[in-house]
């Protein structure tokens, strides 16, 4: 059930495009159906999923079961039936995926596993194209997305291997795609729908802090250690193209850079407990990527600040952005996308972007799921409009330089905190962020490397 959307999205669909993340699909939410699941083919798999005695939503705390996966999907279809786009910001698969097959199936074989993960895959690309059959879709690797485990993609790899055909289909791609896909996990298109665009989708899992390149289960062979470097390079040489030949670019990734604030809140707690006294709050700091990257990834954006218009990412399961270079001439930004899953107390939501020609973003209106504990096989959820930011912010644009006065705001004027707190979480009362936590978080809207992050969070509450 959908409520609120019928007035508030006219028919553009050259002017607007949507965006999900952090699915987290979890086909072992009913353990009694992971046999037939693993043992039919894709097609079945929702005849087989339909047949689940367990009605209920994922509740928070949880991955994306069957019933909300499905709710979501139709909630992105009513309310934005024809986007020029839709991207989807990484991580189709479920926390600990290799530890629930194993936990369901008993079944150590690697062959079999992979085969679970490909159809998994499959079956939720196919959910995607049954709703949108006209649109691009487009996907990026999250951190969970590989049967490795978490963080654990290997460039070349089985996982980049057999995800290639189901990326590049919902794509509508041709030319280097597939090629890109298999070594890297990135890729570039010209969206059809949206003249002089480019949009890149980079692979940072490879740049993340937690990515260790010898660290891999037993059955899966050793990672290329040299994959961020490539990835990088890549990156370089595909702006540099785009810039010659006058394009705009938006850019695409699961993992964004800088800090992450909650893991450097938790961070903080667990060294102040075990009373370690030698600069705490410098310990504490987790950086999202590994500085160096984040160090190359600012400069090569200043130095395109006029080819980039604009950067999606997924990950933190918030509703949030970034600014780079806050307070400068060469500003850009992140909107980071709320997440599917309620595994971490936010509310399921997906966004509709308005764009103009160019690729100036001018709006983006925020969806959720209203009534994720009551909601059940047969008890539809409600999903409608929680906010537009043009109209909650009072801001004649979505840009960088709008965003870097709200960050201000944020910081100096309590109301507007608490408002960006709400919408942080999505609306979701379910788990609070101590006052003692909330400057955690703010900091690492502009701060992005360490030492930035630790002026403006250092000494912490």
């Amino acid at each position: 059930m959908l409520a609120g959307t019928a007035h508030s999205l006219p028919n553009r669909p050259s002017q607007q495009f949507l965006i999900a993340s952090d699915l987290h699909f979890n086909p072992f939410s009913d353990p009694t159906l992971v046999a037939d699941l693993a043992a039919a083919p894709v097609r079945r798999w929702e005849g087989i999923l339909n047949r689940s005695q367990s009605a209920a939503y994922s509740p928070y705390g949880q991955d994306t079961n069957w019933w909300l996966l499905r709710s979501a999907f139709d909630a992105m279809r009513k309310t934005d039936p024809n986007p020029a786009l839709v991207m989807i910001t990484g991580d189709l698969l479920a926390h600990g995926f290799p530890q629930a097959y194993a936990k369901a199936m008993h079944d150590t074989k690697s062959e079999h596993y992979r085969a679970f993960v490909s159809k998994t895959v499959a079956f939720v690309t196919s959910e995607l194209r049954q709703r949108y059959n006209k649109s691009q879709i487009l996907l990026t690797p999250g951190n969970n997305d590989d049967e490795c485990g978490d963080y654990d993609i290997e460039g070349g790899g089985p996982f980049l291997s057999d995800s290639a055909r189901p990326a590049r289909s919902l794509a509508r791609a041709h030319g280097h795609f597939t090629a890109d896909w298999k070594s890297l996990g990135s890729f570039t298109v010209r969206p059809r729908s949206m003249s002089g665009l480019r949009i890149i989708s980079v692979n940072t899992v490879f740049f993340s802090n937690k990515y260790q390149a010898a660290n891999f289960a037993d059955s899966c062979a050793p990672v290329d250690s040299k994959a961020a470097a490539r990835t990088f390079a890549w990156l370089e040489s595909t702006l540099s193209r785009a810039a010659q030949n006058h394009e705009k670019v938006w850019l695409m990734f699961h993992i964004p850079p800088g800090i992450d604030g909650y893991s450097t809140m938790i961070s903080y707690r667990s060294l102040s407990q075990a009373a370690v006294a030698n600069d705490l709050c410098s310990q504490a700091i987790v950086p999202m990527w590994k500085p160096y990257w984040t160090d190359l990834f600012e400069h090569l954006v200043a130095e395109y600040q006029t080819t980039i218009t604009a950067m999606f990412a997924g990950h933190d399961h918030t509703d949030d952005f970034r600014v780079l270079h806050a307070g400068e001439t060469s500003e850009q930004f992140v909107l980071i996308n709320p997440p599917i899953s309620p595994i971490y107390g936010q509310n399921p939501a997906f966004r509709v972007v308005t764009f103009a020609t160019g690729g100036q973003l001018v709006d983006q209106t925020t969806y959720y799921l209203t009534n994720l504990q009551a909601a059940q096989s047969n008890v539809p959820g409600i999903w409608t409009r929680e906010y537009s930011f043009l109209e909650e912010w009072q801001s004649p644009r979505l840009d960088a330089t709008s965003l870097n006065t709200i960050y201000d705001q944020i910081r100096s004027d309590p109301k507007a905190s608490t408002q960006w707190l709400t919408l942080l979480n999505v609306s979701s009362a379910h788990d609070h962020v101590p006052v003692n936590g909330v400057r955690t978080l703010e900091c690492a809207i502009a701060a992005l490397d360490p030492a930035t992050y630790k002026a403006c969070y250092c000494p912490a509450p």
